[in-house]
C-alpha cells in the first residue's frame, strides 16, 4: 500500500490516536517501595563507650530514595525517637508502605550528660506529602525490635533493658491494648524477633541469655513454648525465609571483639535446631535476605565499636554476601561498610544493598549483581544510622 502526503489535520489526528492507544496499552509503573532509616543523634563512641555528642540534635526518621546518580539518599525527615541500642530492627512498615512504627531503646539525659533507657514506640503516617507522627505509646525499658503479624492485627516488641516482650493490638493505624510477656531468663536481653509467615509462631533471641525462645500465637493470645534453643554467644538479629522454613540469625558475641557468625535454624524441626554456622567478621548487626530468597547480606562491626587502642579495632565495618540454597549459606563476596555500622537491607530491586553508619552518619550504597559487591558511594544522614527497613 502506498501513502501519499497527509494533510496536517490528518497527521495530528493520527498522532493523537497513537498517543491514546499507547496510554491505554502501556503498563503502569508500579509505585516504588518505601525504604526508611531511623537515625540516632544522641549516641557516638568515645574510646569504645557510648556518650552524648556536642551539639545534641534530634533523632529522626528519614524516607530514602534512589537518585539518578545511582546513590540512595534522604528525601525527607521528621523528628522521631530512635536508638542504636539493640539489633538495628527497631523499625517496621505495613505491607502497603503507608504506616511505619519506630521504637527507641535509649534517649539523652542532657542534664546529667548521659544516655538512659527509653520505652517509646512512634506510629508514623507516610501516606501524605510529608510523614507525620500520629501516635506515641510506651512499651518497656529498652524497646528495640518491632514485628508486625502477617494479619496486621498485632505488633510484638522486644524490650532489651526491661527483659520482657510487649504484645500490642494494632488496627492498622494505632496501637491498642497491650500485654507484657515475662521471659524465663532474668536480664536475658530480648533483642531479635521474627514471626513466621503463617502468623502462628514467633522467635525471640536472648542476647545475654544465649538462647532462642519460641512463642505460639492464636489470635489475641500469645504464650511461650517449652524447649528453648540453647545457642550462643549472643544470638541477635533474626530474618526468616519467605516460606518460613529457615531462620538466619546473627551471633553477636558479648563484646570481646572476636569473630561473629551467622546461624541457620531449621524451623520445621521440633524443637527448632541449628543446621549450619558460618563465620563472619566481628559483631554482625544488620542482616537481610533478598526478596527472591537467593542471597543473605550482613554488615559486621569488625571491631569498630572497640576502643581505638584495642588490637582488634578497625574503624570501618565489612559487608558480606552469601548465597542461600536449601538452608545452606556459601560466601560469595565482601566489601567495606560504614563507620560503626548498624542497619542493612537489600534495596527493593535486589541489585543494591544499603548500609548505615553511626560515626560517619552515612548511608552507603553498594551494587550487587549476583557475584560482585561494589561500593557505589555514600550520602549523608541527619543522625547516626541506627535502623533501616524496606517495604516487604
Amino acid at each position: 500500500m502506498r501513502f501519499g502526503f497527509l494533510p496536517p489535520f490528518c497527521l495530528s489526528l493520527l498522532l493523537s490516536t497513537a498517543f491514546v492507544l499507547q496510554a491505554r496499552t502501556a503498563p503502569r509503573t508500579a509505585r516504588s517501595a518505601t525504604v526508611l532509616s531511623a537515625n540516632d543523634a544522641h549516641s557516638i563512641l568515645r574510646d569504645g563507650v557510648q556518650v552524648l555528642p556536642k551539639p545534641l540534635g534530634p533523632d529522626t526518621l528519614s524516607i530514602l530514595d534512589l537518585q539518578p546518580s545511582g546513590l540512595w539518599a534522604v528525601r525527607s525527615s521528621i523528628d522521631v525517637p530512635a536508638s542504636v541500642i539493640g539489633p538495628p530492627s527497631a523499625l517496621t512498615l505495613t505491607p502497603d508502605g503507608r504506616i511505619a512504627l519506630a521504637a527507641s531503646a535509649s534517649k539523652p539525659d542532657p542534664a546529667d550528660r548521659r544516655i538512659v533507657p527509653d520505652d517509646r514506640i512512634s506510629v508514623i503516617d507516610l501516606s501524605g506529602p510529608r510523614p507525620r507522627v500520629i501516635q506515641q505509646v510506651t512499651s518497656a525499658p529498652g524497646t528495640t525490635t518491632l514485628r508486625l503479624t502477617p494479619d496486621r492485627k498485632h505488633v510484638l516488641a522486644a524490650n532489651g533493658a526491661g527483659g520482657v516482650l510487649t504484645w500490642f493490638r494494632f488496627d492498622g493505624r494505632h496501637l491498642g491494648a497491650r500485654k507484657t510477656i515475662a521471659l524465663p531468663v532474668e536480664n536475658g536481653f530480648p533483642g531479635g524477633l521474627a514471626i513466621t509467615p503463617d502468623g502462628k509462631r514467633a522467635l525471640v533471641s536472648l542476647w545475654k541469655g544465649d538462647r532462642v525462645l519460641v512463642l505460639h500465637i492464636d489470635g489475641d493470645d500469645i504464650a511461650l513454648a517449652p524447649d528453648p534453643l540453647e545457642i550462643g554467644p549472643g544470638p541477635w538479629n533474626i530474618r526468616l525465609t519467605r516460606d518460613g522454613h529457615y531462620a538466619v540469625m546473627g551471633i553477636l558475641g558479648h563484646g570481646e571483639g572476636l569473630p561473629g557468625a551467622l546461624s541457620v535454624l531449621d524451623l520445621t524441626a521440633s524443637p527448632i535446631r541449628e543446621i549450619q554456622r558460618v563465620r563472619v567478621p566481628n559483631a554482625p548487626e544488620g542482616l537481610d535476605i533478598s526478596a527472591d530468597g537467593r542471597y543473605v547480606a550482613v554488615v559486621s562491626q569488625n571491631g569498630s565499636a572497640l576502643a581505638p587502642s584495642s588490637p582488634r579495632y578497625h574503624d570501618r565495618g565489612i559487608v558480606t554476601v552469601f548465597s542461600l540454597r536449601d538452608g545452606h549459606l556459601a560466601q560469595l563476596a565482601q566489601a567495606p561498610g560504614t563507620l560503626w555500622p548498624q542497619g542493612l537491607v537489600f534495596a527493593p530491586d535486589g541489585r543494591t544493598i544499603l548500609v548505615q553508619g553511626v560515626m560517619d552518619r552515612a548511608l552507603r550504597t553498594l551494587s550487587w549483581n549476583g557475584s560482585a559487591l561494589t561500593v557505589v558511594g555514600d550520602t549523608i544522614l541527619p543522625g547516626g544510622g541506627a535502623n533501616i527497613e524496606r517495604q516487604r
